[in-house]
């Protein structure tokens, strides 16, 4: 569930990060997001290092650079992202070269080893190396969207109509994790391995919000209670960043009628200390976590 198709956006992105100023990893952790109009940003999560990466385009899909769904690899040295909508690229970060890898799929995510990217095409869920060479289809479902892998690289999950299905890199017999009554979807892995968050509207309002639930199903608790979808875990898995819907005084919101604009947050795993990461005077979303190795 994206925001580019629930919100008006109504700015060009630029962002102040904040966070990891400290982080000792030898490369630093990053975020890359897509302003809603076809610009995909990185950013230092200590709020330096903020760069436009992709061209600056017309604010709709008929320019074919449009650009969305950015992914960093683990190690924070590459970007992909779609392109035009149906392009996958990715754009080394320090050479800025970039390299079309595949046509016919978008939504791009690195395994976490960095060597393969799995994304939404051929048919439902494939995984190629990260040249673009030996792509596979591993779950042929035709509404399958939104692919993530599992920490030790071994499994995807994925949203297939509603519903969150997990399936071996491998191919083979795929898994329902979750199926219900509800919008259920943007499944992220903790680090550990141990807890899925999700979106899912299953909160009563005309919208999704942020929820975990053991990896291998079970108890769901409720994360936010505004308005919320795509969230993503930061390296160390201490805190989760995701987007969410405001009004144009900054509240947010639990309606998608009432919101006008995207803005990336931040909370702890609980769902404790919600916090704005981008200024009012930009919109951004779809955050990707990269970097800290």
């Amino acid at each position: 569930m994206r925001f580019s198709r629930l919100l008006p956006v109504l700015a060009a992105a630029t962002v102040l990060l904040a966070g990891c100023a400290d982080d000792p990893s030898p490369s630093p952790v990053m975020v890359s997001f897509d302003d809603g109009w076809g610009q995909v940003f990185v950013a230092n999560v200590d709020g330096s290092g903020l760069r436009q990466v992709t061209p600056t385009v017309a604010d709709d899909m008929s320019d074919g650079r449009y650009g969305n769904y950015p992914a960093l690899s683990p190690d924070g040295a590459l970007l992909a992202y779609t392109r035009g909508g149906r392009f996958i690229e990715v754009v080394d970060l320090e050479s800025g070269e970039v390299r079309t890898v595949h046509e016919g799929g978008y939504h791009p995510v690195f395994s976490p080893d960095g060597s393969s990217i799995a994304f939404t095409g051929g048919g439902g869920i494939s995984i190629m190396n990260t040249d673009g060479s030996d792509v596979r289809v591993i779950a042929r479902e035709e509404s399958a969207a939104g692919a993530t892998f599992s920490p030790d690289g071994s499994r995807v999950a994925f949203n297939v109509g509603g519903y969150i299905v997990e399936a071996p890199t491998t191919g083979g017999e795929s898994k329902v994790l979750l199926r219900d009554q509800f919008w259920n979807a943007d499944p992220e892995y903790s680090p550990d391995g141990a807890t899925l968050v999700f979106s899912s509207n299953r909160g009563g309002n005309n919208g999704s919000e942020i929820y975990s639930m053991p990896a291998g199903g079970g108890e769901i608790t409720r994360l936010t209670e505004t308005f919320a979808v795509g969230p993503a875990f930061t390296p160390d898995g201490s805190r989760i960043f995701y987007t969410r819907a405001t009004t144009q005084s900054g509240e947010p919101v639990t309606d998608t009628s009432a919101s006008t604009r995207p803005e990336l947050a931040s909370m702890n795993p609980d769902g404790s200390d919600q916090k704005r990461f981008t200024p009012r005077s930009i919109t951004a979303q779809g955050p990707s976590i990269g970097g800290g190795q």
